[in-house]
């Protein structure tokens, strides 16, 4: 299987549009158009329903797109282990989301490259919800979640946990914080439920975010208060922390297969990552 065609593929199934398509891969939509028809002669299944400017999959493409990235993903990592420099014995993919690698898990990255020189690390971001799927398919060898897989196939380790404390740029009481210049950062659901709880689901919020460095940027512009890791609030002179504000904490788990070939490596990463405080 050409993983050309593949890519081309995804890149339609994204654009619903061939010429889109075409511009993003910087070839012509004929080539496209093209490679699209290979694969489809290939598989013996029609992948698109062509309408002029509207695109559709067919039954048989929505059950090829998974599959495809799974196969684009597996030959990636297929060519980063072949290309190891001498000095590397191995290589491991760490999954979180964004968020958490921006905040303390950073150093802890840091740390682990410090102490096994001969591990290759590939970190990447993303939801919760696609870290855990990228753990079952096997592109990623360990994530952290704050709620792990329930299936079994999978060994599990607390290793921290995340603490939310209300914070603003001046001195300033629960009530005044939450109503001049809040912002929501999504946390999650979770989250969600707690701050619906502790501060009604009619909380007046100037603006939501999904990410904590945005609310952070905007608060030391512009003043106002946020929901932020405590690691946050206590390495940052500008930020007071709203004491009499509820807090919010949440366990942080490393997930990872239980048939992982790199089994014994994945729990040393795992003991180095234990004790993480975000």
């Amino acid at each position: 299987m050409d993983i050309t065609l593949l890519k081309t593929f995804i890149e339609v199934s994204k654009t619903r549009h061939f010429a889109k398509a075409a511009d993003n891969l910087f070839v012509t939509p004929a080539a496209v158009s093209a490679r699209v028809k290979l694969l489809e002669s290939q598989l013996g299944v029609a992948l698109f329903v062509r309408h002029r400017g509207n695109t559709q999959l067919t039954n048989e493409g929505e059950r090829l797109l998974p599959l495809a990235e799974l196969m684009i993903n597996t030959w990636a990592r297929t060519v980063q282990e072949v290309s190891l420099r001498p000095e590397m014995e191995a290589r491991i993919h760490i999954g979180a989301t964004s968020g958490m690698w921006m905040l303390s898990m950073q150093e802890r990255l840091l740390d682990i490259m410090e102490k096994k020189p001969e591990l290759a690390i590939q970190a990447e971001g993303h939801s919760n919800e696609d870290l855990a799927r990228l753990l079952r398919d096997r592109t990623l060898d360990l994530v952290l979640l704050p709620d792990p897989p329930s299936e079994t196939g999978f060994q599990v380790a607390k290793i921290g946990e995340l603490t939310l404390v209300l914070v603003s740029n001046k001195q300033a009481d629960m009530s005044e914080a939450m109503t001049n210049g809040y912002i929501y950062v999504d946390w999650g659901t979770t989250f969600a439920n707690f701050h619906a709880r502790k501060h009604g689901e009619k909380t007046i919020s100037s603006l939501h975010v999904n990410l904590a460095s945005i609310a952070l940027s905007i608060i030391e512009a512009k003043g106002g208060a946020a929901y932020l890791p405590i690691s946050t609030a206590n390495s940052m002179k500008s930020l007071h922390r709203i004491e009499s504000a509820p807090s919010f904490k949440r366990p942080i788990y490393a997930c990872y297969q239980d048939g992982n070939i790199r089994l014994e490596l994945i729990k040393e990463v795992v003991a180095l990552l234990d004790g993480v405080s975000i």
